[in-house]
C-alpha cells in the first residue's frame, strides 16, 4: 500500500535566537515601483497622430493592436486570427509572466477601427489562415520580432512626432500609454489589473501617479463646494 504521508512536510516554528538590539540591521527592501520615474508614454492625441500618420496598413494595425490590447510584445506576437471574434469585437490574449500551471487568457474588446484594419489586412493577404499570426507579414510565417516592431515604431514616431519622442518609441510604451488612458477614462485599478494581466496589483498601482483623473475630479468637487453636481453659489 502506498504511503500517502511521504509528501507531507511539517513546518515547525522555531524560536528566534536572542540578539542585542544594536546588532539588528535595517532591512533594505527592493526598489519600490513607486520610486520608478522612468515610465515613458504617449498622450491620446500623440497615439492618434502615430496611427493616422502612416499609410502603411500593417504598421497602422500593429501599433494599434499593441496599444488597444495593452499587450506585452510577446503576447501580441502570439495572437492569431482564430483568436479574433468579429461578432463580439473581442480578441483573446494569452497572459504571459504568470506562474500558473493553467494558461490564462484575457478577452479584450477592440475598436471598430482596429477590427477593420485586421480584417482588411487578412483580406488583402488572401492566403492568411486562422492559424496564422495576426502580426505575421506572410502566411505561415512567424510574427514580426520585437526588434522588427521596435524599428517600425521608431520610424513612425520620428516621422509623426519628431526625434524628441524617440525615447518613447518602444513596445512597452504603448502598454503604459493604454493603462494611463484607461485610468483617465474612469477604469478602476482592479479592472486595470485584470486588463493588463498583472499577477500582483502592486505592478498596476504605479499608473495611479500618472493619471490626472482623480486629481481633476477632486479639484472639481472642491470648487463646487464638495459636490460635483452643485454649482458654487
Amino acid at each position: 500500500m502506498e504511503d500517502n504521508n511521504k509528501n507531507i512536510i511539517i513546518y515547525e516554528e522555531k524560536k528566534p535566537d536572542r540578539v542585542k538590539l544594536a546588532a539588528i540591521e535595517p532591512v533594505r527592501s527592493k526598489k519600490s515601483y513607486f520610486d520608478n520615474e522612468d515610465i515613458k508614454y504617449f498622450t491620446v492625441s500623440e497615439i492618434n497622430r502615430l496611427i493616422d500618420y502612416t499609410d502603411n496598413q500593417f504598421y497602422k494595425m500593429a501599433i494599434l493592436l499593441l496599444y488597444e490590447t495593452g499587450a506585452r510584445i510577446e503576447e501580441a506576437r502570439n495572437i492569431k486570427f482564430m483568436d479574433l471574434d468579429p461578432a463580439t469585437k473581442r480578441i483573446k490574449v494569452l497572459t504571459l509572466k504568470q506562474r500558473r500551471k493553467n494558461q490564462i487568457f484575457r478577452y479584450l474588446k477592440i475598436s471598430d477601427k482596429l477590427l477593420a484594419l485586421i480584417l482588411n489586412y487578412r483580406l488583402k493577404n488572401k492566403n492568411m489562415q486562422d492559424s496564422d499570426f495576426i502580426l505575421a507579414q506572410k502566411t505561415g510565417r512567424a510574427a514580426i520580432t520585437k526588434m522588427g516592431f521596435s524599428l517600425i515604431l521608431k520610424k513612425v514616431t520620428e516621422m509623426a512626432l519628431g526625434k524628441d519622442y524617440l525615447d518613447r518609441a518602444h513596445p512597452h510604451a504603448l502598454r503604459h500609454s493604454r493603462a494611463i488612458h484607461l485610468l483617465d477614462s474612469g477604469m478602476n485599478i482592479k479592472l486595470l489589473q485584470n486588463f493588463l494581466g498583472h499577477n500582483n496589483i502592486i505592478n498596476t498601482l504605479i499608473y495611479l501617479k500618472y493619471s490626472n483623473k482623480d486629481m481633476a475630479e477632486a479639484i472639481d468637487r472642491a470648487n463646487n463646494g464638495g459636490n460635483g453636481n452643485n454649482e458654487h453659489k
